[in-house]
């Protein structure tokens, strides 16, 4: 089990949605919160992490949870997030290379890149599918 400190940030219904709270410093900068090394922070704008959860404890805004998640979703999200474009990637680019009758690299290039792309949106459908998944799984406790 993986656990996070959480403060509840929005709170409707069922539903909470949780901002966590970074206890451990970034080994880059030794910032907790946001982005201190300056071109991520200016491209990612100290975006911080959100997720909306089933609020299973009576859970209010500004309280402080404790953020429980299964170690074996994020073993295979991880696995989805990185490994199915890496394979939709090199399945594009041996698809181009059977089919192009002269060995042309640039050819093999696009099909890879393309291949990529079928990857991250595929990724990003099947994530949404996941996410309501760790809707379920997902378990807070106040602290």
């Amino acid at each position: 089990m993986i656990e996070e400190q959480a403060l509840v940030i929005y709170e409707e219904g069922d539903q909470v949605s949780v901002e966590i709270m970074r206890t451990k410093p970034c080994g880059l900068c030794g910032q907790t919160q946001g982005c201190g090394n300056s071109i991520w922070g200016k491209i990612f704008s100290h975006k911080r992490n959100k997720l909306s959860i089933k609020n299973n404890v009576g859970a209010k805004v500004g309280d402080r949870v404790m953020l429980t998640i299964e170690e074996s979703y994020l073993l295979r999200s991880s696995l989805l997030l990185y490994g199915l474009p890496l394979l939709f990637l090199f399945m594009g680019m041996v698809f181009m290379d059977t089919m192009v009758q002269k060995n042309n690299d640039l050819l093999v290039l696009v099909g890879g890149i393309f291949g990529m792309l079928v990857g991250i949106i595929l990724v990003k459908f099947l994530a949404l599918k996941n996410h309501e998944r760790l809707y379920k799984e997902a378990m807070i406790t106040k602290i």
